[in-house]
């Protein structure tokens, strides 16, 4: 397994195997006036990686041109549909979306490395600077052949 396929099993710790029927009983039992708040979304989805889930879901919210605090039921569901999404394509467009953050189509290799280390710890992995730093230029190197010093982002919609 390749350095990048590893480190994208970040979302292993999402509950992902309950399924939609789980996580919309759990957006009923905490939502309110039929939406959920930023800060219940890490139960709602079944993880206890409160750092995780919020920079997951201001991630799917800004892929989804969604603004505020707050998410409706069918916008969880969107939400849904892409964290338990299991391909490389679809988990590798989520680490890029977390890791692009200041909507300028970016990601520069320091980018990498802080979501590295978001990641590793959500899986409760040990990881160091050194091993980030690695990590983020064997990236750096794959997805940005010519040498920028930045990967472009495109976002699905």
């Amino acid at each position: 397994m390749t350095a990048t396929a590893h480190l994208l099993k970040f979302l292993s710790r999402v509950d992902a195997s309950a399924g939609w029927a789980a996580v919309e009983r759990r957006f009923d039992e905490e939502a309110k006036d039929g939406l959920l708040h930023r800060s219940k979304f890490a139960k709602c989805i079944g993880t206890k990686e409160l750092a995780f889930a919020g920079e997951l879901f201001d991630a799917l919210a800004r892929r989804q041109h969604i603004s505020g605090e707050s998410i409706s039921k069918p916008e969880l569901l969107e939400f849904w549909d892409q964290i338990s999404d299991r391909s490389f394509d679809g988990r590798l467009q989520i680490f890029m979306d977390m890791t692009e953050k200041d909507g300028d189509g970016r990601v520069l290799e320091e980018d990498i490395k802080e979501m590295i280390m978001l990641s590793a710890n959500a899986n409760n992995l040990t990881m160091d600077t050194q091993q980030s730093q690695k990590y983020a230029r064997l990236m750096m190197e794959e997805l940005d052949p010519d040498d920028l010093g930045y990967i472009q982002v495109v976002t699905e919609t």
